[in-house]
C-alpha cells in the first residue's frame, strides 16, 4: 500500500519544473513514491517463519487532475496527468547480521494532456538500500541512488543525471502513526543541481475500518544548493496529502486508492515558488 500511496502521490513536479525551475525536477517523483519513509517493504516468509529473499514487481497507473502542470510561480493551465510506473525489487533480509538489503530498478513517466513537448518527462532509477533495526527504537537506513531523466513529447532528449546519498531514521511510534527523518546529498555533473536536503515526514491513519482507510501524509523537504547558478538558494518544499484506500474485493495483488495532494514550495527565489493541487485515482498491481 505504501507503494501505491506513493505512486498516487502525485506531483509531476519534476516535469513541471521544466518551465518554472529546471534544477530539481525529481522532487515530485520522490513525493509520489513516498520513498523516504525509511522502512523496507514487507518481506515474504518461508515455511520456517523466517523472512526470505524475494523478488517483487510493482506496476502503478495514477490518473490525476493537476492545477499547475508547469510548476510555475504564476500558475499554469490545468491538465490531466497520467503517471505510469514499473519497478522491480529484490529484498534480502539478513544479508549481514542485523542488516537487510533492498535493490530497486524502476522506470516512470509523466504524460500530460497539454503541452507534452514542454512538460512530459521520463525517469530511470536504480537504488541500493541497507536497513538496520535498532531494537525497539526504529529503523536506520543507508541508500545510494542514481537517476537519469529524459524530457520531450517522446522522451527523446536526455536532460540530466543525478546521484543521491541518503541517511534515514524511522522511529517506531505506533501502528497508526509513521514518521521518518533523513539527510541527503545530491550530486550531479551540473553544478546547479548539487545540494543538501533535509527531509521529515509523518503518515497518520485518521480512519480505518474493514471497508476503507483514510490517511494523512505531510512531508517537508529543505534544500540548500551548493553550486552553479543556484548557489546559495534555499527551498522548503511541502506536500500535504489525503489518501483514501477502499478495501474492495479486488483480485489478489491489486490495489486502488484516491488521493488529493497539495504541493507548495517556499523559496528565496521568487520564480521557484509554486502551488499545485493534484486529485485522482491510482490503480496498482503487485506481483
Amino acid at each position: 500500500m505504501t507503494f501505491l500511496a506513493g505512486a498516487m502521490l502525485v506531483v509531476p513536479a519534476n516535469a513541471l519544473a521544466q518551465t518554472a525551475d529546471p534544477s530539481d525536477r525529481g522532487d515530485a517523483a520522490d513525493f509520489r513514491e513516498h520513498d523516504e519513509d525509511g522502512e523496507p517493504e514487507p518481506y515474504e516468509y518461508g515455511l520456517d517463519g523466517m523472512p526470505k529473499p524475494s523478488w517483487t514487481l510493482n506496476v502503478s497507473a495514477p490518473l490525476l487532475f493537476d492545477t499547475n502542470p508547469a510548476w510555475a510561480s504564476s500558475g499554469s493551465s490545468s491538465a490531466l496527468l497520467f503517471a505510469p510506473s514499473v519497478s522491480l525489487r529484490y529484498s534480502h533480509p539478513g544479508l549481514m547480521p542485523g542488516w537487510d538489503l533492498q535493490l530497486d530498478a524502476s522506470a516512470d513517466a509523466d504524460l500530460f494532456s497539454k503541452d507534452p513537448d514542454e512538460v512530459n518527462e521520463a525517469r530511470l532509477t536504480a537504488r541500493a538500500t541497507l536497513f538496520h533495526e535498532l531494537e525497539d527504537a526504529g529503523t536506520f537506513s543507508l541508500r545510494i541512488m542514481s537517476r537519469w531523466t529524459y524530457v520531450g513529447e517522446d522522451f527523446s532528449q536526455f536532460d540530466h543525471a543525478q546521484q543521491r546519498y541518503t541517511v534515514s531514521f524511522a522511529p517506531n511510534i505506533s501502528d497508526k502513526v509513521g514518521a521518518s527523518v533523513s539527510a541527503e546529498y545530491r550530486a550531479s555533473p551540473e553544478a546547479r543541481e548539487r545540494r543538501f536536503v533535509g527531509t521529515g515526514n509523518i503518515d497518520v491513519t485518521l480512519v480505518e475500518s474493514e471497508s476503507l482507510r483514510l490517511g494523512f501524509f505531510q512531508e517537508l523537504a529543505f534544500s540548500r544548493f551548493t553550486g552553479g547558478s543556484n548557489d546559495g538558494r534555499t527551498d522548503l518544499l511541502s506536500l500535504s496529502e489525503l489518501l483514501l484506500t477502499p478495501n474492495w474485493n479486488l483480485p489478489n495483488g491489486m490495489r486502488l486508492s484516491f488521493a488529493a495532494s497539495l504541493n507548495h514550495r517556499f523559496s528565496n527565489r521568487e520564480r521557484s515558488r509554486f502551488t499545485a493541487l493534484q486529485v485522482g485515482p491510482t490503480l496498482g498491481w503487485r506481483f
